[in-house]
C-alpha cells in the first residue's frame, strides 16, 4: 500500500499550546465542559476550514511547484516543467475527499488518506510524498501539518493557535 494517511488529535496540540500560555499566568478552570466545548469546536473548524479547505489546496496547486527536466504524456497532453503535484487532480482529491473528524467524547481525531491510483491501478501517494519509485522529487505536503517541531510556525500552527484563542477568548 502506498497510501499517506495522516491523523490528528485535538489533546496533542492543545496542551502544547495551553503549556506554553499556563507558564505565563496561573489560571484556575472552572465549567471544563464548556472550555472543551469550545476547544473541540475550534479544532474540527481549524481542521475543516483552515486545513482541509484552505491549506491542502494551496500545498497541491500553489506551492509545490518544481523544475522538472523530462515531459510527461497524460490523457490531457504533454506535461513539463514547472510541475506541481495537483497534475490531473485525482491525488489531491482523494485527501480532500476522505476527510473525517472523530469525536469520541474525549479525544477528537481528524483524519486524510490520500489513496489514488495512477494508470496501473498502484496507489501513488507515498511515491509523491517522499520521492520514490519514478517521483525523484519528494513533494512532503503533509509536513506543514504533521512535523510538530515547525508546526506553530508555518500557516497551519498559526492558524490552529488563532482559532484556540479566539475559542478561550469566547468563553
Amino acid at each position: 500500500m502506498n497510501a499517506v494517511v495522516l491523523s490528528f488529535q485535538i489533546w496533542w496540540f492543545v496542551i502544547f499550546t495551553l503549556a506554553h500560555s499556563m507558564l505565563k499566568v496561573k489560571a484556575t478552570l472552572r465549567n471544563q465542559q464548556a472550555i472543551t466545548d469550545a476547544l473541540s469546536k475550534a479544532f474540527a473548524l481549524w481542521a475543516a476550514e483552515d486545513i482541509n479547505e484552505t491549506h491542502w489546496k494551496q500545498q497541491f496547486q500553489e506551492m509545490s511547484r518544481w523544475g522538472y527536466d523530462g515531459e510527461t504524456m497524460r490523457s490531457t497532453g504533454a506535461v513539463g516543467s514547472p510541475r506541481d503535484i495537483y497534475d490531473l487532480g485525482y491525488l489531491y482529491q482523494s485527501g480532500v475527499d476522505s476527510f473525517t473528524l472523530e469525536d469520541n467524547g474525549t479525544l477528537i481525531t481528524a483524519k486524510w488518506h490520500w489513496d489514488a491510483k495512477n494508470a496501473s491501478g498502484r496507489e501513488y501517494a507515498t511515491y509523491v510524498h517522499n520521492g520514490t519509485g519514478t517521483n525523484k522529487t519528494a513533494r512532503p505536503f503533509t509536513d506543514d501539518v504533521s512535523l510538530l517541531s515547525s508546526f506553530f510556525l508555518n500557516a497551519p500552527g498559526v492558524a490552529f493557535r488563532l482559532r484556540i484563542k479566539q475559542a478561550i477568548a469566547s468563553l
